[in-house]
């Protein structure tokens, strides 16, 4: 009964990001295909399905490391721009630069940001995952 009322939550936090960011409208609305929008519904939620089924079974790829350093670059890229489309659309920057008074740093905040990703990142699949 938790699993499922964890699920439940989930699920709908998940649609309501979706909702909140306008996924599929915007989608429509950059190709012009605005006749098309269930179908971008229909690969959301086959796209989630999936991806659970996936998760919890014993599916593997069996591909080569040379084959996954670039897929595993690309998902990093598209998540960390995924992140950045967050955050713009949350105008959790530009709230903190007025907060704190430093508009005119905003470069430095954002090279800041990158820098210490890359870098946590680095640490943890270069030196922490080897201990």
């Amino acid at each position: 009964m938790i699993g499922a009322s964890a699920g439940i939550t989930i699920g709908s936090a998940a649609a309501a990001f979706i909702t909140l960011l306008k996924v599929v409208p915007r989608m429509a609305q950059i190709t012009e295909t605005r006749n098309q929008v269930k179908l971008y519904e229909y690969t959301i939620m086959l796209g989630a399905t999936s991806a659970s089924f996936i998760y919890f079974s014993d599916f593997n790829l069996n591909i080569s490391k040379f084959l996954s350093i670039p897929i595993g670059i690309t998902m990093g890229i598209f998540f960390g721009l995924f992140a950045s489309a967050l955050a713009e659309v949350l105008n959790v920057i530009p709230v903190f630069a007025k907060k704190f008074k430093a508009k005119h740093e905003l470069q430095y905040i954002i090279a800041a940001l990158i820098l210490g990703k890359v870098t946590g990142a680095l640490y943890y699949w270069l030196i922490f995952i080897n201990k």
